[in-house]
């Protein structure tokens, strides 16, 4: 019985880091750049919020958009990286908690039923596997990113730490491509 209990204490522990673990490292990370000084922080608040909030032409708005701020190139794909994998990160991790959050569930229902319409539009995704998730993520598509690619991975029955990989891997590779374009 004492160790039924253990065990359920070492989950609920686990799920409570799981949880806190991506909201610290973006936490820890908007510290660092406050710490930097206001101009450092604004510019990067601008990059985010272009970032998250353009939804149809991020991935042609946001490179322009830090690129013009000054931003170094490196520390462009750093951030930018950055975010996409920390949603990555809690959305492997919490999916199902996800859903019932209060509005961010609604968000997170809507992804699942995007998912699925892209995974029935590109057949190819679920065939290819970490390949095609990674691709996905690689081409701004819409719907593409770092959250219709986590929930599109676990759709298709990938392990977090797979989707995690591809989901950082191609996002890399799209904003390290699309630097090489707005230079």
């Amino acid at each position: 019985m004492k160790e039924k209990d253990e065990q359920k204490k070492q989950q609920r522990r686990l799920a409570l880091a799981k949880l806190l673990i991506p909201i610290c490292l973006f936490c820890a990370v908007w510290l660092i750049l406050a710490l930097c000084g206001s101009e450092t922080f604004v510019k990067f608040v601008t990059v985010f919020s272009v970032y998250t909030f353009s939804p149809v032409a991020n991935a042609l708005v946001v490179i322009p958009t830090g690129l013009g701020l000054g931003i170094h190139p490196v520390a462009l794909i750093a951030f930018l990286v950055f975010d996409d994998a920390v949603v990555s990160l809690f959305l492997v991790w919490n999916f199902d908690y996800a859903l019932k959050i209060p509005g961010i569930g609604k968000v997170v229902e809507k992804a699942v039923k995007g998912g699925e319409k892209a995974l029935k539009k590109h057949k190819w995704l679920e065939r290819l596997g970490f390949a095609g998730l990674f691709v996905f993520v690689m081409f701004p598509l819409i719907p593409s990113g770092a959250v219709w690619a986590s929930i599109i991975g676990r759709l298709m029955g990938m392990k977090p730490l797979l989707t995690f990989i591809a989901v950082v891997l191609g996002s890399f590779t799209r904003f390290a491509i699309e630097i090489l374009i707005f230079m």
